[in-house]
């Protein structure tokens, strides 16, 4: 017999997992790194992998500040993605480089995500037109909760290149309600769960941007567009796999998000 436990919240999971009231379950970095004791780590087999998930900025393709390639690559250029591993998941986890995971046949290894580089960074804002005297300014919104954190690490990091980020933090379903359905914002901090065999049109084909469709910075290319229907009539996992990874370069290459980190997935039995 299985029983299944529906749990309010992880701290309510983590204290029945100390008492042993649970088989299963799941811990974060923090309590892995400094919340369990040896008795723990000898009652529990611990397993680690990387998770189908990813954390991200997404920028509104339709507001002028961002419609400008230079202004995203600014950004991009603008954060310490290995910082944010660091701190936000003591080290569990890995830079995200694009749309679709590692270990996929969709993942482009060639494509890297940039090394902050503070210098590039304000010279290509300086070409978008912000400098000193006309300073980038945005709010990144987002839910309350941890990512809170990674709002205000993001915050920090764009000051370095002369960014204004102003943080607004939401319940869920407010947030959900107005400001990701009618598309109401500059920026915001969210995560994608994906599958292992990954379906871009849901998320960044043009058609998407609608009334509940995924796509809602707008994110628009044609060549994706095409490469997405056409990979939808391949049956040939190897010819699916070329093209996708075509789609993961063309996106990463237009910056319509700050890919960030891949958190990991830490599972005690």
């Amino acid at each position: 017999m299985m029983i299944y436990h529906f749990l309010p919240d992880p701290a309510t999971e983590f204290l029945m997992l100390k008492s042993h009231s649970i088989d299963v379950g799941t811990i974060s970095p923090l309590q892995y790194e400094r919340q369990i004791d040896a008795a723990f780590r000898s009652f529990y087999a611990i397993y680690e992998q990387i998770s189908h998930s990813y954390v991200y900025m997404g920028m509104n393709l339709k507001d002028p500040k961002f419609a400008d390639l230079k202004v995203r690559q600014a950004l991009s250029l603008g954060v310490d993605r290995e910082a944010l591993v660091e701190f936000i998941q003591f080290g569990h986890g890995e830079v995200c480089h694009g749309p679709f995971l590692p270990g996929t046949n969709a993942f482009n290894p060639n494509v890297k995500a940039p090394k902050r580089d503070i210098a590039k960074a304000k010279a290509l804002l300086k070409e978008a037109g912000y400098d000193e005297a006309n300073p980038l300014e945005f709010t990144l919104t987002t839910s309350a909760g941890s990512r809170t954190y990674i709002a205000e690490i993001l915050q920090h990091q764009l000051k370095a290149i002369g960014v204004t980020v102003h943080i607004r933090v939401m319940e869920w379903q407010a947030f959900l309600n107005t400001v990701i359905l009618p598309k109401r914002f500059d920026a915001v901090l969210l995560a994608w769960s994906v599958g292992l065999k990954p379906d871009a049109y849901s998320i960044w084909h043009s058609e998407s941007y609608r009334k509940g469709g995924f796509n809602f910075i707008g994110y628009e290319n044609k060549e994706v567009d095409r490469l997405i229907k056409e990979a939808e009539k391949i049956v040939d996992q190897e010819a699916f796999g070329k093209i996708y990874q075509r789609i993961f370069k063309h996106i990463a290459e237009d910056v319509p998000y700050l890919f960030l980190y891949i958190p990991n997935t830490i599972t005690v039995v």
